[in-house]
Order: C-alpha cells, then sequence, then structure tokens
C-alpha cells in the first residue's frame, strides 16, 4: 500500500544552514556558495533519480541554473538570520513508475508554489528501503522570496511560509500522541493544507495510472482508532517496571505490548471524541495523524512500509 508522509523543513542561516548547500546536496552537484565563500560538493552522492528547477513566468531563464538560482536568493537577503528556502518532503508512491513520481511532484510544486510566484527546486531520491524494497522520496526546496522581471529579488513570500515554531509545535504534538491538538493547530497554516493537498494529487495519479491503492487517512480504522467507542480495560501488567519494558521477553513481553496498544487504542478514543466535537471536519486529518504516529510507537505496524532517510542534515 502507498503510503502517506508529507514535512516541511526550513533552511534557517540562524541554524547554520545555506539553500546553496541544501541544493547541491539533494541534487548531488557541485556549487559555489558565493556568500559564504565555500564549495558545495556533493556529486558523489548516489540514489538521486531526477533534479529539476521550476521557476514562475517572467523571472529571466538565467535563473534556470540552479547556482545561479540560490546564490541570487542568498546574497539578496542580508539579515544574518535570514531563511532563504523551506523544504516540503513528501513520500512517493512505490507504485508509481519514475516519469510518473517526476510528473506527480511537477504538478504539486507548480499548482502549490511555482504559480503563486516561488521559484522550485525539487529532487526524486529512490533509496534502498528497509523490507528490501525501493524508497522513492521527493525533496521539493522553495525560495521564500519572489523575484522582480529583471531578476532582482523581492520581498518576502510571508503568504507561503508557516511559522518554524508552529509547525515544530506541531510534530512535538504529534510525537507526544496528542493528535488531535497538532489537527486543530496546523489547520490554518499550510502545512495542513499541503497535507490534505498532497493527498489528493498522489491518490488521483495512482487512480490513472490504474492501481488500486491509495494514500488513505481512515486506514487506522482497522488498527487502533475507529469501531467501537468504548473505552477497553487497560490491562495490569502487575508492576511498575516502566523503566524496564524493553528488557522483557515471553508472556511478560506479550503483556506489556497488549497494555500500550490498549492505552493508544484509548488515547485515540478520546482525542476523536474531543475532535468530533469541536471540529467534525478535521476527523480525517486526524486519523491520518494518528496512524503515522501509530507506526512509530508500534514499528510491527509499518514494518513492511519503506522508511524515510534518517539522520542529519549533511549540508548544516
Amino acid at each position: 500500500m502507498a503510503i502517506y508522509h508529507l514535512r516541511v523543513k526550513f533552511v534557517q542561516r540562524s541554524a547554520g544552514r545555506s539553500a546553496v548547500a541544501a541544493a547541491a546536496y539533494r541534487s548531488g552537484e557541485r556549487l559555489t556558495d558565493e556568500r559564504r565563500g565555500t564549495v558545495e560538493d556533493y556529486t558523489r552522492k548516489q540514489d538521486i533519480e531526477h533534479s529539476e528547477v521550476m521557476l514562475p513566468e517572467g523571472i529571466p531563464v538565467s535563473l534556470q541554473d540552479r547556482g545561479a538560482l540560490w546564490n541570487a536568493v542568498e546574497t539578496g537577503i542580508k539579515h544574518p538570520r535570514g531563511q532563504p528556502a523551506f523544504e516540503v518532503e513528501v513520500a512517493l508512491p512505490r507504485e508509481l513508475d519514475k516519469a510518473q513520481c517526476a510528473q506527480l511532484v511537477r504538478e504539486f510544486a507548480q499548482d502549490h508554489f511555482v504559480a503563486k510566484g516561488l521559484p522550485v527546486d525539487f529532487a526524486i531520491h529512490r533509496t534502498p528501503a528497509s523490507d528490501g524494497g525501493e524508497h522513492p522520496h521527493a525533496h521539493i526546496l522553495v525560495s521564500t522570496r519572489r523575484f522582480n522581471e529583471d531578476g532582482s529579488i523581492g520581498k518576502a513570500a510571508r503568504d507561503m511560509q508557516d511559522n518554524p515554531k508552529l509547525v515544530a509545535k506541531v510534530y512535538a504534538l504529534e510525537e507526544e500522541g496528542k493528535i488531535d491538538e497538532a489537527v486543530m493547530l496546523q489547520k490554518d497554516l499550510n502545512l495542513g493544507q499541503w497535507r490534505k493537498s498532497w493527498e489528493d494529487y498522489s491518490n488521483r495519479f495512482l487512480s490513472d495510472a490504474g492501481s488500486s491503492s491509495r494514500i488513505d487517512h481512515r486506514t487506522l480504522a482497522a488498527q487502533a482508532v475507529e469501531g467501537e467507542l468504548a473505552r477497553e480495560p487497560t490491562p495490569n501488567i502487575g508492576i511498575g517496571f516502566y523503566g524496564h519494558l524493553r528488557a522483557f521477553q515471553g508472556h511478560m513481553a506479550e503483556r506489556v505490548q497488549h497494555w500500550k496498544e490498549v492505552g493508544f487504542r484509548n488515547a485515540m478514543r478520546e482525542q476523536m471524541d474531543r475532535i468530533m466535537e469541536r471540529r467534525p471536519d478535521l476527523n480525517a486529518e486526524f486519523i491520518a495523524h494518528a496512524r503515522e504516529y501509530a507506526r512509530n510507537l508500534f514499528p510491527e505496524i509499518g514494518r513492511d512500509e519503506p522508511e524515510l532517510e534518517q539522520g542529519l542534515d549533511y549540508e548544516q
């Protein structure tokens, strides 16, 4: 089954990052960072399937060059703590071939960013997954500045930028299992709109490709969230060994796992009740977030699904 993942990250000077370095790493190219006076060489990076720069109408074609584009952004922003770009990271359906994946990303980027005046530089990586299959995913690097017709940098596109602190809070709430609060917080952010839209675009491409797979927010219904709304009695594991849960084996390990699963289902039911009472229109988004959180809490749920790249941002 196709998996759902969309996450927004920020390229911030305050964190020591550079849009030129980010573009070089994601595209596997060698670029000179004029602002920092460094050479960013990632030509040895593998698993890069496709990279492409997309420009809005009216921008000089010279900015089609990756180095020229991102150096124009970096040198045009004078604030020492500026944010030259943000990144939208998405998982691509395995069911789509390489050309379909590229077109899916291209259309999503065109409609959500390029058509609104922001240059985009995207790269598709196809790395090995933990199950032995492929893990296709895309990094969509978006300029935070629009350009003037003469190629000079314009003002910040604040309408297209979420507050990084609010986005971080959404992720923190998701990690804590407070899915209802995360869903309600992101409803007024671009993040929430992009997440829902990515589902729609992906499912349309899957349908056009003749695949029965779908990115389905409601898949968690069979796993934990939906079903009987009555609260399950939490099983008593008998002892308060919370700091030693991972050491249990055999029958005790099974009881601990049962305890975790029932606790998760009860928490999700309580949160769904609050969502249905306050914002029933956010029910689908809640289930999507709960499903992703469940995959982190219970690795066995996603054992057969590819994992996203983990680790540091190497361009830092």
